[in-house]
This record gives C-alpha cells, structure tokens and sequence, in this order.
C-alpha cells in the first residue's frame, strides 16, 4: 500500500497564494514624514540660535524632539487605521470602475 505524499511545491504554493497587506499605507507614511520634518525643524532651531541660555534650546526644542521621537513616530508605526465595512468596500470598488 502506497501512502499519499505530500510535496513541498503545493505548500510553497499555498503559501504563495495567501495575499498579505502592506504593514504599513499611505496614513501611516503621512504621519511618520511629519514626525520627521518636526525633528528636522527642532534642529534647525537649535542650530539656528545664537544663545545657549534661551527659551528655544533650553525649553523648546526638547519638547518638539521628544513629541517627535516619543509621541509622533511610534503613532505612524502603530496607526491600523478604521477597517473598512463590506459595504464601503462595494461603494469604492463600484466609484473606480
């Protein structure tokens, strides 16, 4: 009696089949690139000033780095984003035909 084996090709190709989504859309990119331009802009702020002792570099510019690192970044990485119903799903693909 022969046994059915089963091949690694048709579980290559299974696999090959399941349609992954992008970990990350076009919100979420958005979000991130305005994280990066409010770190870029704190230190151009920073450089820009010809004080040590001020309100900008002493008290300004750490705010926006650190909204910017610890708020702003970690947003854009984590955002999901609202899912979409079956019904607004048939309404978008109807508006593209």
């Amino acid at each position: 009696m022969a046994r059915a084996i089963k091949s690694r090709r048709t579980e290559r190709q299974r696999r090959s089949k399941v349609q992954t989504e992008m970990p990350l859309n076009r919100t979420n990119y958005t979000i991130i690139i305005g994280g990066a331009l409010l770190i870029i802009v704190a230190y151009i702020l920073l450089a820009t000033n010809n004080t040590v002792y001020g309100f900008i570099p002493l008290d300004l510019v750490p705010v926006l780095l650190f909204i910017g690192y610890i708020v702003i970044v970690p947003i854009g990485i984590m955002y999901k984003g609202r899912k979409k119903t079956a019904e607004q799903a048939k309404t978008t693909a109807e508006a593209t035909k």
